[in-house]
């Protein structure tokens, strides 16, 4: 199955699934997405169908309750999204990138410290 990018509210939807264990319930997806504003039980029960239809979710049953679990996990539809992000930059290199990241203070220090030690464990494992 090929993954498509799936809209900024059901990414929303998705975000909560792939934080929590699973099967997730319609009950539950809707408290915690309700944390930041109001969602109508209408409106998230047709995009939870949406993304069941699209391959991202399996439904099922607990009971009386709808289920819900990831077919896609999260790191699957970031490498995705990620890829899709670097091809829209038109060449743009990664070093641009970050460097514009960090100037318009969207990243950290830390961040830069993180980024490069997960570089360093990149450059051990090649070595090997």
């Amino acid at each position: 199955m090929k993954i498509k990018k799936i809209p900024e509210t059901e990414l929303e939807i998705m975000q909560v699934i792939w934080a929590n264990p699973t099967p997730i319930t319609t009950t539950q997806i809707k408290h915690i997405l309700e944390e930041e504003r109001p969602w109508s039980q209408g409106a998230l029960q047709s995009l939870l169908s949406r993304l069941i239809e699209r391959g991202f979710l399996k439904g099922g049953m607990q009971g009386k309750n709808k289920t819900f679990e990831p077919l896609v996990s999260e790191k699957e539809y970031l490498a995705v999204e990620s890829s899709s992000f670097l091809k829209k930059l038109r060449g743009s290199s990664i070093t641009e990138l970050v460097t514009t990241l960090y100037d318009s203070k969207a990243i950290t220090e830390k961040d830069i410290e993180e980024l490069d030690a997960f570089i360093e464990s990149v450059k051990k494992d090649e070595r090997k």
